[in-house]
């Protein structure tokens, strides 16, 4: 009996393991501003229509040293409000994860560049990440990086669409790979014990 229930907890541990790792691997990083970036020259305000956020996904802000982003209240949004800012970077690039449903406001510290419409609304749904919707531009696969290609960025990464594999992506890929470890190990870890 007590070989059992170890069998069985073994097997529960594991499908949760694999779910937890499921629900991570289909989160999306979104790079604010697509190829503008975070800048003044991007159309921010029509930028996350079409996007779903979901709870896990992250967002890639770059930009050049003239900017800097500001995550704000919702008050402080509509009026380009600075003073009084929840977080506030400005390395150039900065990642942002989405951990919990909601609005989110984002601005530039230049008000006046605010005011031009560097600014972004985020709404986050809730129940974990999620793919964008039938027929929305979808965000680039994470962890695919090339050299920024802004100059006056630091030299890290902007996500290349280019780790298609199979049409499905680096992300479907993943989850084949999660699905089958989860799903075969507590089987086989079963018929190797009797």
């Amino acid at each position: 009996m007590e070989k059992t229930s170890k069998k069985l907890f073994i097997f529960n541990l594991c499908i949760n393991f694999g779910i937890l790792v499921t629900r991570r691997c289909n989160a999306t990083t979104y790079f604010v501003g697509d190829t503008s970036g975070w800048d003044i020259s991007s159309d921010l305000e029509s930028w996350p229509l079409g996007k779903r956020f979901s709870v896990g996904d992250v967002l890639m802000f770059q930009y050049s040293s003239s900017h800097s982003v500001y995550e704000v209240a919702k008050d402080n949004f509509q009026s380009c409000n600075t003073t009084d800012p929840i977080r506030t970077f400005t390395n150039g690039n900065t990642t942002v994860a989405l951990s919990k449903p909601g609005d989110r406001f984002f601005v530039c510290g230049n008000r006046l560049h605010c005011f031009a419409g560097m600014r972004l609304q985020v709404n986050v749904q809730g129940n974990g990440p999620s793919p964008a919707p039938v027929g929305a531009p979808r965000a680039a696969p994470a962890g695919i990086l090339q050299p920024s290609s802004k100059k006056n960025n630091p030299a890290t990464g902007v996500a290349s669409s280019a780790a298609h594999i199979g049409g499905r992506g680096l992300r479907g890929s993943m989850n084949y790979f999660v699905y089958l470890m989860v799903f075969t190990f507590p089987l086989i870890l079963y018929f190797i014990n009797n």
